[in-house]
């Protein structure tokens, strides 16, 4: 029935690209957390698409984009979620949409893209194992 698209700056190729396949009149509730104004993007779209751009500043990675999910007056019906970005902030709307929200599985495409502190092969080096931990904790 309707879309949540959250990311950080690692994330908007694949957002940009969801944005602009999806039919006129989809609903949809996107929100990309990046470091200021200057970041910024317009999308091809041919239909008008109302993103939130959240602009980090000094704060933690993820920080405004999980505050804004948690926030979000969810519509009525049935959502699909795709959540990419820092693994850390990619985990808490794991959880919230997972477990506050009983959106099913089926229903969500996240993934942590890297990880604060790790280099891109430590993070896939580690990547797999991590996120089955995360999904055994949220399962129990």
């Amino acid at each position: 029935d309707w879309h949540l698209l959250a990311g950080d700056e690692s994330a908007l190729p694949a957002i940009a690209v969801a944005l602009e396949r999806l039919p006129a009149g989809a609903r949809v509730h996107a929100f990309v957390e990046i470091s200021d104004a200057a970041e910024e993007q317009k999308f091809a779209t041919e239909h008008d698409i109302h993103v939130t751009w959240l602009h980090r500043g000094d704060r933690p990675a993820g920080e405004a984009l999980v505050e804004a999910v948690q926030n979000l007056d969810f519509p009525a019906g049935d959502v699909h979620a795709f959540v990419h970005g820092e693994a850390g902030f990619v985990k808490d709307l794991r959880r919230h949409l997972r477990l506050d929200r009983e959106i099913p599985r089926e229903r969500l495409s996240i993934s942590g893209y890297w990880r604060q502190g790790k280099t891109d092969e430590a993070w896939r080096a580690i990547k797999r194992d991590w996120n089955d931990q995360v999904e055994r904790e949220q399962e129990n």
